[in-house]
């Protein structure tokens, strides 16, 4: 939830509205309110607004199963993986 929030209102306990629904606004306090409100479980005010980055779904989706007798082989496995996806 972190990293797709990109906005958010909230109200404190003495019904002041904090609102960092512009994602490039940066807080003056150098904190990312979103972040610490996300974070806090209500404790610090109520979230009333929220607004989330939702990436498209995947095209197509590859699944694997290996198997292995230890767990060198499965490291060496992912390294060869990453090499050729990455090319």
């Amino acid at each position: 939830m972190h990293a797709n929030c990109v906005g958010l209102k909230a109200v404190l306990a003495d019904g002041t509205i904090i609102d960092q629904m512009n994602p490039h606004e940066i807080s003056p306090a150098g904190y990312d309110l979103k972040q610490l409100f996300i974070g806090a479980e209500g404790t610090l005010g109520f979230i009333t607004e929220c607004a989330i980055f939702c990436p498209p779904n995947p095209k197509n989706r590859q699944i694997a199963l290996l198997a292995s007798n230890d767990y060198s082989q499965i490291l060496d496995c992912l390294k060869i993986a990453k090499k050729q996806l990455m090319t």
